[in-house]
């Protein structure tokens, strides 16, 4: 495994990947509302959940040592992410396609996850969603946040189904909710905002990450409308570690909105020889404007970022020659 470590955002060294964030302990958590009865609401009266997912204030991030792990699991032509907080708490944003459901749970077991606090379906794809099936079904979860964007398809439906039969609270992720992985780590959600985009991909939620000086932004499949809309918003884009978004579309990540973000470090999950010839060209070109080395889940496998809030280290699991 390759390791490189920043300083603000400047190469300083490179070194052993070091060990990783500690385990989670299980706790429970009082229901909030079916996942059904939440999208039947917002569908039926117009309305959502505007009040923030939490209300824990940030405070700077913890002494001793106390880092952020941010895994970007490759789970072949789908996005998978786990966000492992300095207070313990862990957050998994979306899981990959059904077919990568045996590799991302013992990818999460190998982390010693044995919980999942937040879990987030940016939006109902199946290469976003389907292997989130089998994680409900594997790990205590606590909280399920959604786009709340309706599909009918067999996976969303299991989905659905799981989270209720299991009587997980369910809550709709909207533009200004504040998720609490604890002291230190400000979570924001920028998109989406009512009324839902038309397009799938454009309802997709993005979240920001912000640890001290290091932040991470995590966009889904979000496209040049969904980016166009958090920029008008006025929302805080920027971000050390951009998530490239909608596995390096040429539909993603339009130059204006790289601008906003000044990423330091892109990963880009991606499927090796994927049929939607992603990334594309443009992308890349795009994002070569902002820095030398671009990760992709293809070529780079796992791409790890672990932070204590002044600087940060990448550690992929494949190293190119």
């Amino acid at each position: 495994m390759s390791a490189i470590t920043f300083t603000e955002g400047i190469l300083t060294s490179v070194r052993p990947c070091r060990n990783r964030p500690p385990a989670i302990h299980p706790g429970q958590a009082k229901r909030a509302g079916t996942a059904r009865g939440v999208l039947i609401a917002a569908i039926l009266v117009g309305l959502v959940l505007l009040l923030p997912l939490t209300g824990a204030d940030a405070a700077s991030p913890g002494s001793g040592g106390a880092h952020l792990a941010v895994h970007f699991i490759d789970v072949g032509q789908g996005d998978s992410i786990l966000v492992q907080a300095p207070s313990g708490k862990t957050m998994l944003v979306d899981g990959g396609p059904v077919d990568a459901s045996d590799r991302l749970i013992a990818y999460l077991k190998a982390q010693k996850v044995s919980r999942i606090d937040v879990l987030v379906a940016t939006h109902p794809h199946a290469d976003h969603i389907g292997g989130l099936i089998e994680v409900l079904r594997t790990f205590v979860v606590g909280l399920v946040v959604d786009s709340g964007k309706v599909h009918t398809t067999a996976t969303y439906e299991r989905f659905l189904t799981l989270i209720d039969q299991k009587n997980i609270r369910f809550r709709l992720g909207r533009a200004g909710d504040t998720i609490d992985l604890g002291p230190g780590l400000d979570v924001r959600i920028l998109h989406p905002s009512e009324p839902l985009p038309e397009n799938m991909n454009d309802c997709s939620v993005v979240i920001r990450l912000q640890y001290g000086k290091v932040g991470f932004l995590l966009t889904g499949d979000a496209e040049t409308e969904a980016e166009n809309a958090i920029l008008r918003s006025g929302a805080d884009v920027h971000a050390t570690v951009l998530k490239v978004a909608h596995h390096g579309s040429r539909t993603s990540s339009s130059p204006w909105f790289l601008k906003a973000v000044k990423p330091v470090v892109a990963v880009i999950p991606v499927g090796a020889g994927n049929p939607y010839g992603h990334p594309h060209r443009i992308t890349l070109l795009n994002l070569a404007d902002y820095m030398d080395r671009v990760y992709r889940a293809d070529l780079d496998g796992d791409v790890v970022v672990t932070t204590d809030g002044t600087t940060f280290q990448v550690d992929a699991a494949r190293s190119r020659p």
